[in-house]
């Protein structure tokens, strides 16, 4: 199953700490590895179809100080459906209303083909960016500019619609908002932590032998979450409930659904 990494937070902030330990998954997750982000309003997209465990650029990716955003989506990929390409790869990045949407998504969806596309349309052939389409058309045909609560709420039935022809984790942007929904029908999902200050300086990496500390990457006023497939340190990780979408804007929770 491929894995999913998300960061909200109220101001730009480096991933290298976080993509880190989940660039290792790449292993087990072999056929691409993403990491999408903003650069102001415009969403950037660097991935491979490779393994991000071995990948050189993966590894410039992990030290490079300058990539800081709000939001960042990345993910590791086994390929379930559609060839081993650049195109399949997520995350995926395309353009409503003058917002560029970033997505991504582990878990299969039998029968995408159903869900009719109309304005967007995919390049690759993946179940996932098929789907990604589909929800720009409906949110395109729903005239959704601003989100507000209702919006989010009929997001929340849409997703569990298509959650009803397969598994569907995934984490979503707008620029502004971090949506993600978890999965109904497995025990693979999503788990969130909180950063705030006083910041934790024994914080270690699950998939690692070492402690980092991260006293000298976090400043006093910084806040935000971190979602994971699995989690991915020592800290006190919480688990999505089956079938929620939770919504992130500027480091802070701002809608829940079960």
């Amino acid at each position: 199953m491929c894995e999913l990494l998300g960061l909200n937070f109220n101001r730009e902030v480096v991933s290298d700490f976080s993509f880190s330990g989940f660039s290792k998954r790449g292993k087990d997750n072999p056929d691409g590895w993403g990491l999408a982000y903003y650069n102001g309003d415009k969403a950037e997209v660097i991935k491979e179809a490779s393994d991000a465990s071995q990948s050189i650029l993966a590894d410039s990716v992990r030290s490079n100080e300058f990539i800081r955003s709000k939001i960042f989506i990345a993910h590791v990929r086994y390929a379930t459906a559609g060839t081993k390409s650049f195109k399949n790869t997520h995350p995926f990045k395309k353009e409503l209303n003058g917002k560029q949407y970033i997505f991504a998504h582990n878990g299969t969806i039998k029968n995408f083909h159903k869900f009719k596309l109309e304005k967007f349309k995919p390049e690759g052939q993946t179940d996932s960016e098929h789907i990604f389409c589909y929800l720009l058309n409906r949110i395109s045909e729903k005239g959704i500019n601003n989100w507000d609560e209702n919006n989010f709420i009929w997001l929340h039935n849409i997703l569990s619609d298509l959650n009803e022809e397969g598994k569907l984790n995934c984490l979503f942007s707008d620029g502004e908002h971090l949506f993600c929904y978890r999965d109904k029908n497995t025990s693979v999902g999503l788990n969130y932590v909180l950063r705030k200050a006083p910041f934790d300086d024994n914080i270690s990496l699950n998939d690692e032998d070492f402690d980092m500390s991260i006293l000298l990457r976090k400043f006093p006023a910084e806040k935000g979450y971190i979602i994971a497939t699995e989690p991915l340190t020592n800290e006190h990780w919480q688990e999505f409930e089956w079938g929620s979408l939770k919504v992130f804007r500027s480091g802070e929770m701002i809608f829940e659904s079960y």
